[in-house]
């Protein structure tokens, strides 16, 4: 395999269903678009989703469930709030050492990186596609792994230190709002380390979101972002009906623009790989 993409979802409720690959059903339609707009390609590539919501979604829906009893109104509304919200509130890190809910979705991001390991080498350039709260969990993520790397050595498995990150996509991205409470705002380091000149060239951070998209924002206008985010691209998602409206947060997935756009990076930085044979 010349590459290898993570997937990674955002807030909301996410079932933990399959398919034959093991691939989430969250990241299914966008990895079967993907395929087909690689052709050939596809075979130098090596996909895996990144699942964390079974860390929250158990708590959040057991807490609805103890409200059918109490006179509360707009539940279908409530609800919502609760497993978007929720997410973000109980994904933050907080200083009692008996919290552990940051460490457990971090926990659940590196399962689903062992397991893209396991069809890559150590040194196989890496892209992550990063939807909603997912792009701040993600970068939450490698600050902390860059804090434990050698910098600017190689570690011994780079794939898994993320020294070998050469693209990152985010979309409906929210970052902006949890850096209000830093002063300075600092991004994480990018591209990795351990990469060659040509792909390293090729290394990028892009970052699309949907005009109605209330939780997806630019980035370049955040301090120091402008450095490691080569481009904020404003794209209209969705079917018509929900393409001008905030329903479009959830609408990246399948559309054709958004999937045409990952595709042609991703036949960017495959052209710049070396040559590999392909691994079982």
């Amino acid at each position: 395999m010349k590459l290898a993409v993570a997937i990674i979802h955002g807030i909301g409720t996410q079932p933990d269903c399959r398919d034959g690959e093991g691939q989430h059903a969250f990241a299914q339609s966008l990895i079967a678009g993907l395929r087909r707009r690689l052709g050939v390609d596809a075979e130098q590539v090596a996909f895996q989703s990144l699942y964390w919501a079974s860390v929250l979604d158990k708590r959040q829906v057991a807490y609805l469930e103890r409200l059918d009893d109490q006179p509360v109104r707009w539940r279908w509304m409530r609800r919502l709030v609760t497993l978007f919200l929720g997410d973000a509130s109980g994904y933050r890190k907080v200083s009692e050492a008996y919290d552990t809910t940051y460490e457990e979705v971090h926990q659940c991001l590196r399962a689903g990186l062992n397991a893209l390991r396991a069809k890559v080498d150590g040194d196989t350039p890496l892209v992550v596609l990063a939807h909603s709260l997912g792009g701040h969990i993600f970068s939450n993520f490698t600050w902390d792994q860059q804090g434990i790397n050698q910098t600017p050595s190689c570690p011994h498995d780079p794939f898994l230190a993320l020294e070998t990150l050469a693209g990152l996509i985010t979309f409906g991205c929210n970052i902006p709002l949890f850096t209000f409470a830093c002063d300075p705002v600092v991004p994480i380091r990018f591209p990795g380390h351990c990469l060659s000149e040509p792909v390293r060239q090729q290394a990028r951070w892009l970052n699309l979101y949907a005009p109605a998209d209330l939780l997806g924002y630019p980035l370049r206008p955040l301090p120091s972002y402008a450095a490691v985010v080569a481009e904020d691209r404003a794209m209209p998602v969705g079917p018509w009906y929900a393409r001008y409206t905030p329903l479009s947060h959830l609408a990246y997935w399948d559309d054709r623009r958004f999937q045409n756009y990952v595709a042609g990076y991703l036949q960017q930085l495959l052209a710049a790989c070396p040559g590999k044979p392909g691994r079982d």
